[in-house]
């Protein structure tokens, strides 16, 4: 794939291209149309990648959620079914945010990786920041969505540790949960030392709930350690 658009797929997450002609989304149940499986629209003008629904069906978006990059802007649209005729049109389906990408993805997210889930908090995603040494990221930053704002903020904080001469990033990071129907970054174990040192300080100084402000920008509104109740987004990190 080209370093111009770096979209990864997972199982439940960003695919590199819509879903394939012919694939089924069935409609919520209690709808008029519940009866009849609909064909999802492919082909979406100026989508680089998609999230998929939730296979619990809890969460709208049936088709799923197209990512558009225009400008540093990454924007999120719901996907039309095929017999709305939407998806040869510029501007179909809901935009459900919209916000800039991290800076140090460059122009056209060419220096990062995304994954993503469309979780019953809305979409969240994860994008890997690319270094020059490996493909293993020199960070990692979590992107969610509050009243159509779309954020993202760092996980990876303090010194990375160092495995066959090669930076693997910091044994611990924070990791989206979902806590009492709120996004709130907690700290995670990712590398084996950390069963021997705790978080850092500065891991735990950005644990809690997190807000996006008017301007867009993302920010610690409460501190908060214990996830205890808490369920987590994703299964696996980079």
């Amino acid at each position: 794939m080209s370093r111009s658009h770096r979209v990864v797929a997972l199982s439940v997450a960003l695919a590199c291209a819509p879903a394939q002609s012919g694939e089924q989304s069935e409609v919520t149940p209690g709808t008029e149309e519940s009866a009849v499986a609909r064909r999802c629209a492919v082909g979406l003008v100026g989508a680089i990648g998609t999230l998929e629904p939730r296979p619990d069906g809890k969460v709208g978006a049936a088709c799923g959620v197209a990512l558009e990059l225009d400008d540093r802007q990454l924007t999120m649209r719901t996907i039309p079914f095929e017999d709305q005729g939407l998806a040869s049109v510029a501007g179909y389906g809901e935009v459900l945010a919209t916000g800039p990408i991290p800076d140090d993805c460059g122009d056209a997210l060419e220096r990062c990786e995304l994954w993503g889930v469309h979780d019953e908090l809305g979409p969240v995603l994860l994008v890997a920041v690319l270094g020059h040494e490996s493909e293993i990221p020199v960070q990692v930053h979590v992107g969610w969505v509050d009243d159509r704002r779309l954020a993202f903020a760092p996980s990876w904080y303090g010194l990375s540790s160092i495995a066959d001469h090669t930076r693997v990033g910091p044994p611990w990071a924070l990791a989206p949960f979902a806590c009492e129907g709120r996004l709130t970054l907690l700290p995670v174990a990712r590398l084996p030392e950390a069963a021997v040192e705790g978080p850092s300080e500065a891991v735990r100084a950005a644990a809690g709930r997190w807000t996006i402000g008017d301007d867009g920008s993302a920010s610690l509104s409460e501190a908060l350690i214990d996830s205890a109740g808490c369920r987590p987004v994703f299964d696996a990190l980079p």
